[in-house]
């Protein structure tokens, strides 16, 4: 089952699921298996979704690299049927949210933990290097995942 929603409004920021910066300017859900073939999908669709509210290049590759490494983090690592993925456009950010419904799974030894060539572990640090905020809640119904990821002028567009 996918189930996906792409929304164009303007919330105001008094109200109290969002920070008293700005405004959501647009968002999309999408709600997928937690299936490896899932993180590919939702890059796409993401791809779409910064296209059509028109994010500088650089800030929709962050939001797709984000994405993707916290999607495939949540389908690799929770045990979770599924993934959501809420992606909001704010007037100065791209707000990320992942959310799975499983519990994280012990994660397989590997033979070089410590070395440079060790075969996993970078992906929060690779995270939080694209994002200026990033938490990760963990609990009986899931994990969900926050990032927010600084939206750049696209210089390239006209008018």
């Amino acid at each position: 089952m996918i189930i996906t929603a792409d929304v164009h409004h303007g919330i105001p920021a008094t109200t109290p699921a969002l920070t008293e910066r700005d405004e959501t300017e647009s968002s999309a859900l999408w709600v997928m298996p937690a299936a490896p073939q899932t993180a590919p999908v939702l890059r796409r669709l993401l791809r779409r979704a910064t296209s059509r509210w028109e994010v500088a290049g650089e800030t929709a590759e962050a939001v797709a690299l984000v994405v993707t490494e916290l999607a495939g983090n949540a389908i690799r690592h929770s045990g979770s049927t599924d993934v959501a993925v809420l992606l909001a456009r704010h007037q100065d950010r791209i707000v990320v949210q992942v959310k799975d419904t499983g519990r994280w799974l012990p994660r397989p030894p590997c033979a070089e933990a410590d070395s440079q060539e060790a075969c996993g572990g970078r992906g929060l640090q690779l995270v939080r290097a694209y994002t200026t905020r990033c938490t990760v809640t963990s609990g009986p119904s899931g994990t969900l995942v926050v990032a927010e990821i600084p939206a750049t002028p696209d210089t390239g567009r006209t008018a």
